[in-house]
């Protein structure tokens, strides 16, 4: 198989509404939750799973967020370092959307392939109004980097899928990844944020169409149930204390 290690990267803690977290949620409490991005090992390339945070987002939001933690070892080129890979060696970059918590690092892979829906990079650049202030421009708007612009699902490399889950945005994506011993692991991205929304199957409270989210819980539950594999929800700090951290890895 050609797939050899999956790392978890923590990208650092902010605080978010539940109101923002669970769908018809009314709770204004904050919470913490994490923000993580994945390297996949493979024999014939090096792919990561989000971006994170742009290094110039990281001061802002300790000013402004009491729940934000970010230390200098979040920032993703030192999180990269950590597991032996400069960004310049990413063969591919898949960014499950443009969110600014997902696509903030893009800017730093002119190298690699940037793999998005097409159609979340051009909702991203015109978004309605009630989801511009979840899009940062200057995350994605880069000249002269390599964008593949896919519809639908994909293999990238064999034992590696991209995933179509839409309905928290646009052109949302998730990423299969099989691992000879670990087996298959889903990064479900923001399609599920908490296990709860695994579980119950409850839909996530930023959401573009609520009934397209619902449609791509049950369909990442599906396809893990079809190859005995496990979902990673993206920003639940219960499920991120059992993750393994590096130098640990999925096998």
């Amino acid at each position: 198989m050609a797939v050899q290690a999956l790392y978890a990267l923590q990208n650092g803690f902010i605080g978010f509404e539940r109101s923002g977290l669970f769908y018809g949620e009314r709770s204004s409490e904050r919470v913490q939750i994490p923000v993580a991005c994945y390297l996949v090992r493979a024999s014939d390339a090096t792919i990561l799973f989000d971006t994170g945070f742009a290094p110039r987002a990281v001061p802002g939001l300790l000013r402004n967020d009491p729940l934000a933690s970010f230390t200098d070892a979040d920032l993703l080129v030192h999180r990269l370092d950590s597991v032996g890979i400069e960004p310049g060696t990413v063969d591919m970059v898949v960014i499950s959307h443009l969110h600014f918590d997902h696509a903030g690092g893009a800017s730093l892979f002119p190298k690699s392939e940037l793999v998005v829906q097409q159609d979340e990079y051009a909702y991203a650049h015109y978004p309605a109004s009630f989801f511009a202030s979840f899009y940062y421009r200057k995350n994605f708007d880069l000249p002269g980097y390599r964008w593949r612009l896919i519809e639908g699902d994909l293999e990238l490399v064999p034992g590696v899928t991209v995933l179509r889950s839409d309905g928290h945005t646009p052109g949302h994506q998730s990423l299969l990844v099989e691992l000879p011993e670990s087996g298959p692991i889903i990064l479900a991205g923001d399609c599920c944020y908490w296990q709860e929304h695994i579980e119950l199957e409850r839909v996530p409270g930023v959401v573009w169409d609520p009934t397209r989210a619902l449609h791509a819980i049950k369909r990442l539950k599906t396809v893990a149930r079809l190859v005995n594999g496990r979902i990673f929800p993206s920003h639940d700090p219960a499920f991120w204390q059992t993750v393994k951290q590096p130098p640990d890895c999925y096998r």
